[in-house]
C-alpha cells in the first residue's frame, strides 16, 4: 500500500514536470513566433524611411538598355 502509494505520488510529479516542460516549450516557441514577426515589422518600420524607395536600375532587353526605377525596393 504504501509502495502503490509512493508509485502514484512520483508518477504524479513525473506527469507534472512533463506537462510544465510541454507547456514551458509551447510557451517559448509561441513567444518566439511573436517576437519574431513584430520585432521584425518594428525594426523594418523604422529602417524603411532610410532606404531610398526610387533605386534606379537598368534592365537590359534585347541588347537595348533600359533605365527603370524601382518604387519600393523594400520588400
Amino acid at each position: 500500500m504504501y509502495v502503490h502509494s509512493f508509485i502514484r505520488s512520483f508518477v504524479r510529479s513525473y506527469i507534472r514536470t512533463y506537462e510544465r516542460s510541454f507547456v514551458y516549450s509551447f510557451v517559448r516557441s509561441l513567444v518566439r513566433t511573436f517576437l519574431r514577426t513584430y520585432v521584425f515589422t518594428f525594426v523594418r518600420s523604422i529602417v524603411r524611411p532610410f532606404i531610398r524607395t526610387n533605386e534606379r536600375t537598368y534592365v537590359r532587353i534585347n541588347g537595348r538598355t533600359i533605365e527603370r526605377t524601382k518604387v519600393n525596393t523594400y520588400v
